[in-house]
């Protein structure tokens, strides 16, 4: 049972011997793709097929499509504009569901069933570092209008979305990849604003990712809302009624994973709301995390419980993927998906999706595989 709450990622363009041997002897719930496992068109679908073959159930694959400064496939189709970009436009919601269309058309041909998108994040005055364009607006309405139309794309072409990052990041003190980010909001800003557009949005995308964002007049613990359980239990819940799958951010993230051991920050995540938990870039560790998962599990009737309820949860959404996918039509051809995001950034008449390449180049110089996340 806990093998089916694990997201992972891999480490490359094709699978080690190790990495196959986990993935058979040890299917996670969802395989997270990132730039790093991006090589050609045949590559990454060879990639997908073959983690699909080595188990009878297999993981879904996730990916971070966003568009602008996260954009996975930037490689493989021309550069999908940033969420902020369809708000500049004179029809901003028919632009950003054709954004969301064109790239579920790339995702299905590549049978990636989920994307993590779309940012629902409400902007203050300015974007907190790591959010720069990626929020469609500074307003509740705008930032749902927008999001929506973009995950309705999406489902319209059968790929599942996924809100992020609750319960709202807009205003953060920081990029939770690289530390603490402190939201300073009173409670009932909070609520009135930034958790607005999940309410909306939630019960339709299926799928909230808890942040790591922290809320000092919210709860007093200021723990990261992937570990407390009054923001991934209380507020998610029963203030905004959802009743959909929780997915933590990447817990090898700075902001918490420098709060204990994989397996200490796995369990109080899941303690504290988290249905399916996900861990990046050192899948040689999830077998270890699993076997520590099940013997809590055996020790604590509370551990056990909330992995059943993670476990029907994961279920629920996996099945959920399957429907968007069966009431969507056939994937379209590879050449048909370039054309269409070639036609979308000519409409636009955008080029921030190429701006900035060289000071993310300059960024991963320094960075380590587990910081990657453009």
């Amino acid at each position: 049972m806990t093998r089916d709450i694990l997201g992972i990622g891999l480490t490359g363009k094709t699978l080690t011997s190790l990495e196959r041997r986990i993935l058979t002897e040890s299917t996670p719930y969802a395989v997270v793709l990132f730039g790093r496992n991006i090589g050609s068109e045949d590559e990454l679908q060879d990639l997908v097929t073959e983690v699909k073959a080595l188990s009878a159930r297999p993981p879904l694959f996730m990916i971070d499509q966003e568009g602008g400064r996260v954009d996975r496939l930037r490689h493989l189709i021309k550069g999908m504009p940033s969420a902020e970009a369809y708000g500049e436009q004179e029809r901003p919601a028919e632009m950003a569901e054709w954004g969301g269309r064109v790239i579920g058309k790339a995702l299905r041909w590549f049978d990636v069933e989920v994307d993590l998108a779309p940012v629902v994040d409400v902007m203050g005055d300015h974007a907190p570092k790591g959010l720069e364009r990626r929020i469609f607006g500074r307003n509740a309405e705008t930032v749902s209008e927008l999001a929506g139309a973009f995950m309705r794309g999406l489902h319209a072409e059968g790929v599942a979305s996924c809100l992020k990052h609750w319960p709202g990041i807009g205003v953060g003190s920081a990029d939770p990849h690289y530390g603490l980010t402190v939201i300073d909001l009173p409670y009932d800003e909070l609520i009135d604003v930034h958790v607005e557009p999940f309410r909306r949005l939630g019960a339709e995308a299926g799928a909230i990712m808890i942040g790591h964002g922290t809320y000092p007049q919210v709860d007093p613990s200021e723990m990261p809302a992937t570990l407390s359980r009054k923001m991934s239990t209380d507020l998610l819940r029963d203030v905004a009624q959802f009743d959909g799958i929780a997915i933590s951010d990447d817990m090898e993230m700075h902001s918490v994973s420098d709060l204990g051991s994989y397996e200490e920050i796995a369990e109080r995540a899941l303690l504290a709301g988290n249905d399916c938990i996900l861990f990046c870039s050192h899948i040689e560790r999830i077998p270890d995390l699993q076997r520590h998962l099940a013997r809590r599990a055996e020790e604590s009737e509370a551990i056990r419980m909330r992995l059943e309820e993670a476990a029907r949860r994961c279920d629920a959404y996996r099945e959920h993927c399957e429907r968007l996918r069966a009431s969507a039509p056939a994937p379209a051809s590879w050449e048909a998906v370039i054309d269409d995001a070639e036609r979308l950034v000519a409409e636009l008449r955008v080029s921030e999706t190429f701006e900035g390449m060289e000071r993310r180049k300059a960024e991963r110089k320094w960075r380590t595989g587990r910081e990657e996340w453009t």
